[in-house]
């Protein structure tokens, strides 16, 4: 039932059993000690944590690098109201042409 739902997306389920037969060829077939795979998995995964860390940093950068010149300070009430009557000018400029 589990090999069946594997199966059932192709791309996932047959790239997860090659990859744990290829594991398991090296420890069986080729002789690999089980604590050298323990050591060699754990270096890619903290390798891979490390890439994912970088480029989370590097994507925080660049979005601070981006947005720069933009201030987000608050909005306060005469914000608002000076908006309000700048808009309300508009509207008469443009009702009288």
């Amino acid at each position: 039932m589990m090999l069946r739902r594997l199966l059932k997306h192709r791309g996932l389920g047959i790239n997860l059993i090659a990859g744990f037969s290829f594991l398991m060829l090296a420890v069986y077939g080729w002789g690999l000690d089980w604590k050298d795979l323990g050591g060699y998995l754990f270096i890619i995964f903290i390798f891979l944590v490390g890439l994912i860390g970088l480029a989370a940093l590097l994507g925080w950068l660049l979005r601070k690098w981006i947005n720069r010149g933009e201030k987000n300070y608050p909005t306060t009430k005469m914000d608002t109201k000076g908006d309000t009557q700048n808009r309300d000018n508009d509207n008469q400029d443009k009702k009288g042409d």
